[in-house]
């Protein structure tokens, strides 16, 4: 690089074939950095998508190497020739094979660092997993030790479970955020048809096991039977597990619990809620609760991961700290005919996503990172 003061040339390899938190959190952490023009960054997705889409609205530069047309090698070939012409100081990965492609990249060019982002946990792996899998997460641990460094994790708890894994000095924390203005932009635009006279409550995110579905779709049953005709839930997004919570839905004969299927609008129907419940079995540091947070939506989640820090030990949101859905519905019953409980929590929420975790803080810190790579010529 010329001189101190150049910016750190960055580029971010990512899947881009879902929109899920990692995709999100890369969003905001694009965007912040575009808008400021403190970093030169490149992001490089194996996918089209909403990813896509959203980072060129917000003007980041986008190249598009679609993995369903290329294998392995080729990707390989391609990135090694984007990495000679751009001449990163740093590729910044997300997912498994991103950083297996990054790690490599950065290996076969001199002068340039890789580093990863850890997002969540890997779920239990069963003995019965297939070898394949279990060979998959072994080879990323072992990049994560050797080839990239630092590891960075969105959360203490998430740091905790990967020090089994990583030495100390490989892992740094970054707490993800969000750009609040951004989201709350994001939530006015347009109308959402949502049922009257009903208290709202949202599920947002990926319908996959870890988030428990099933245990949503459980406490809209209990909500009604507790408290007829008080409540409509909300699940918002799609998923493997969207069909089998679907059929629970109707095994149960419940009526007040709607599937929207994946929305692009799903801030401005976050921001027409009631409340977000979060019934994860583990998380790291979910970008939809801090859009809640940002939108003024209590929330209502278990304290798993890097949750009960954010929600500030439950003055910031109601935390549940076990899977019974009985508890779940006690807490959503308070929020509804409590109000000043539930201004008092949307009030310390919305300070601490302002002065904690904004998109500025987080960003602050990975150009932080991101400097640590420079040299000079």
């Amino acid at each position: 690089m010329d001189g101190e003061n150049a910016k750190p040339r960055v580029l971010q390899l990512a899947s881009g074939d879902l929109w899920a938190g990692a995709e999100v959190q890369l969003y905001h952490l694009a965007g912040y950095l575009h808008r400021h023009g403190e970093t030169d960054l490149l992001v490089v997705l194996l996918n089209p998508g909403e990813l896509q889409q959203r980072l060129i609205a917000a003007g980041v530069t986008v190249l598009i190497i679609d993995e369903s047309e290329f294998g392995f090698g080729q990707l390989l070939i391609k990135l090694i020739g984007i990495c000679r012409k751009y001449r990163p100081d740093v590729i910044h990965t997300h997912r498994q094979k991103e950083n297996l492609l990054g790690s490599l990249v950065a290996l076969m060019s001199p002068g340039v660092g890789a580093m990863r982002t850890v997002h969540g946990g890997n779920e239990h792996l069963p003995r019965s997993m297939q070898v394949g899998r279990r060979l998959r997460v072994w080879l990323d641990h072992w990049l994560g030790q050797h080839l990239q460094k630092p590891v960075v994790c969105v959360s203490d708890d998430l740091k905790s479970a990967l020090s089994a894994h990583y030495r100390d000095d490989r892992l740094v924390v970054i707490e993800n955020g969000v750009d609040v203005e951004t989201v709350r932009a994001l939530a006015k635009a347009g109308s959402v048809e949502l049922m009257p006279n009903r208290f709202l409550v949202a599920f947002v995110g990926r319908m996959v096991p870890v988030k428990r579905i099933d245990l949503f779709v459980e406490i809209a049953r209990l909500a009604e039977q507790d408290f007829p005709g008080a409540f409509c839930f909300y699940a918002i997004g799609d998923g493997p597990e969207l069909p089998a919570a679907q059929q629970q839905a109707i095994s149960d004969g419940l009526e007040n619990i709607i599937f929207t299927g994946f929305r692009t609008d799903a801030q401005r129907c976050l921001a027409r809620m009631n409340a977000l419940c979060i019934t994860s079995d583990h998380e790291g540091l979910p970008m939809g609760l801090l859009e809640a947070m940002a939108l003024r939506v209590p929330v209502v989640a278990r304290a798993v991961g890097g949750i009960a820090k954010v929600l500030d030990a439950g003055d910031a949101g109601a935390l549940i700290e076990s899977d019974d859905p009985r508890v779940f519905v006690e807490a959503l019953n308070r929020l509804r005919v409590d109000c000043e409980y539930s201004q008092s929590l949307v009030a310390v929420a919305w300070n601490r996503v302002n002065d904690r975790f904004s998109a500025e803080v987080m960003a602050e810190q990975y150009k932080s990172l991101y400097r640590r790579f420079q040299t000079t010529a």
